[in-house]
């Protein structure tokens, strides 16, 4: 028996498991390290490859990542299967021709055990093998569940997220026009509903964000659709009220504050996908565009301040608008 290859079988099928269920089942725990990283390798080269302007293609970057994920956990159990039943040459024989396979030939036993009724032709010999097999069924039995039902938890959060971009790229397409469309002359009017709504949405996507960090890499082929546009939008906006309106203007600062917590929940979401914040810091909104609008403001300075003070969540959000491939909304 080789022992180096059973261990190495071991760790392998091991470790296969751990990604698949690290990432699938720990809602708190982000990718697995291996599987974020791959991920992350994907969506890189995808952008090297197609170009970060090119969104129409990189929109497949989200169904890629999925399947090449899948397809990682698979191959890495497979191989540590194969490794395995590779240590002892009596491991499995063909009834037939009384020959022993190869390691191609185990490969095509583990693959046939796992994902179908049937041993391939081969039959494992001795209780030991034949009860390794039935493990070797039942864990791709498993598998094939989990990913099914991955996929199908990812997909209905893609759609939340689409949502929630379309939301807030509907009113409008910078922090100044949002600011300048909710204005009605006297105050923001209505507009505590919408943050309250935009609010419980932002929300319940940041879970799942955290729970299914792959989410991170479906992009948007058009702008509106995009999720990182939307969350730089909303964030500047919430701030221009927030620094460059006076008090007696604001809209409850409950949900002011609220709204503005909800976005930082979401963007400590972006670790799990090594999403690192930007080196550089995105344009100040322009004050005198809100000013020139009828919108009643503080002094530039004073405004600018502020902002600065702020400077390291907006590079984080920056980082996330420059990793999705986007360009900052700016008024136009």
């Amino acid at each position: 028996m080789n022992f180096f290859y059973m261990f190495g079988g071991i760790v392998s099928v091991i470790w296969g498991f751990v990604e698949s269920l690290w990432t699938t089942l720990w809602v708190d725990g982000t990718s697995a390290p291996l599987t974020g990283r791959v991920t992350t390798f994907i969506w890189k080269s995808m952008q090297g490859v197609f170009g970060k302007r090119n969104h129409k293609l990189l929109s497949l970057s989200g169904p890629v990542i999925l399947i090449a994920t899948i397809s990682f956990w698979i191959v890495m159990i497979i191989i540590g299967w194969s490794l395995i039943f590779y240590t002892a040459t009596d491991a499995i024989q063909n009834p037939t021709t009384k020959s022993y396979p190869d390691f191609v030939g185990r490969l095509w036993y583990i693959t046939y055990v796992m994902f179908s009724v049937g041993n391939g032709d081969f039959t494992p010999q001795g209780n030991a093998w034949q009860l390794l097999s039935a493990v070797v069924a039942f864990g791709g039995m498993a598998l094939v569940t989990l990913a099914v039902t991955y996929i199908l938890q990812v997909l209905s959060a893609v759609t939340v997220k689409r949502s929630f971009a379309s939301q807030v790229t509907s009113i409008a397409k910078s922090p100044e026009e949002f600011v300048v469309t909710q204005w009605t002359g006297n105050d923001f009017g209505d507009i505590e509903l919408q943050l309250s709504h935009l609010s419980t949405t932002l929300s319940n996507l940041s879970e799942k964000h955290m729970a299914y960090p792959i989410l991170h890499y479906y992009h948007a082929a058009k702008s509106e659709k995009a999720n990182a546009v939307a969350l730089a939008i909303l964030d500047d906006a919430l701030m221009a009220i927030k620094y460059g309106v006076p008090e007696e203007y604001h809209p409850s600062g409950t949900i002011l504050k609220s709204t503005r917590s909800t976005v930082q929940t979401f963007l400590n979401t972006l670790s799990g996908a090594y999403i690192e914040p930007s080196n550089d810091t995105p344009p100040v909104p322009d004050l005198s565009f809100i000013k020139k609008c009828g919108v009643p403001t503080v002094a530039e300075e004073e405004f600018r301040k502020k902002f600065e003070e702020k400077k390291q969540r907006r590079k984080t959000v920056y980082g996330y608008l420059r990793n999705s491939a986007w360009k900052w909304p700016v008024v136009q």
